[in-house]
């Protein structure tokens, strides 16, 4: 299938399940037993090497566990959910098996509903699963206005562009993880709000612009990556 003919399917599923997603305005506390996954993705050629670090709401490490899928769909801008959301939903249903474990909120290195088309990787992979997920970027897909502050800890709330009049609807926030430092962007994926989505993050945020969740998915995939080139 030709890319342009697979963005115009894209597309039109993107548009179709975005309705789907829900974000809720006045969410319940997440409770406190909540179990966590931090999800990295690493690719070699058509190979995804995917790690997810499974944690509790204390920042206690319970679990990690990465495993090698095959990509599906070329990569392709602003369509890279489809690409990768195939893999993370994989891996974590192999995940809560092998390690017979439930998760129940997903922290993901994309995007959630500061999206073009509201749907983005943790929309997706939260909407296939039904479960909580944090979209946790480091580059926006969505321009946004006002200055953000340069301290660590401050946060600039981000709206669709046509909503910018209204001002009625969230999608995400600009947050300064560490002073100084180009803001990270945080958005919910599905069956959190946005403040939650926001209040997560804060939560696990360290010393370093990405959250340490995440940056050790990261090392967990890259490093399963390096292992399987050198068996080559």
């Amino acid at each position: 299938m030709e890319h342009k003919d697979l963005i115009k399917k894209l597309t039109n599923f993107q548009n179709q399940l975005a309705p789907s997603i829900w974000i809720p305005i006045d969410a319940e506390p997440i409770y406190k037993e909540a179990i966590l996954g931090a999800i990295d993705v690493q690719y070699e050629g058509e190979n995804g090497f995917a790690a997810i670090v499974i944690f509790d709401r204390t920042g206690k490490m319970l679990h990690k566990f990465t495993k090698k899928y095959k990509a599906t769909i070329p990569y392709i801008p602003s369509f890279f959910a489809f690409r990768e959301g195939d893999i993370i939903i994989k891996l974590v249903n192999d995940a809560e098996k092998e390690l017979a474990i439930n998760i129940d909120i997903l922290l993901i290195d994309g995007h959630g509903i500061a999206h073009p088309r509201k749907f983005g990787l943790a929309s997706y992979v939260g909407l296939a699963l039904e479960k909580m997920s944090v979209g946790v970027a480091k580059d926006t897909l969505v321009q946004y206005d006002g200055t953000l502050s340069k301290e660590k800890g401050s946060s600039l709330p981000i709206y669709l562009e046509e909503d910018i009049i209204s001002q009625n609807e969230i999608v995400g926030y600009a947050y300064r993880s560490r002073e100084n430092v180009k803001p990270i962007f945080v958005s919910a994926g599905h069956k959190l709000s946005s403040t939650q989505a926001l209040e997560i993050t804060q939560e696990l945020t360290g010393e370093y612009r990405q959250l340490d969740v995440l940056r050790e998915a990261d090392r967990l995939a890259r490093e399963a990556a390096k292992e399987d080139l050198e068996l080559k």
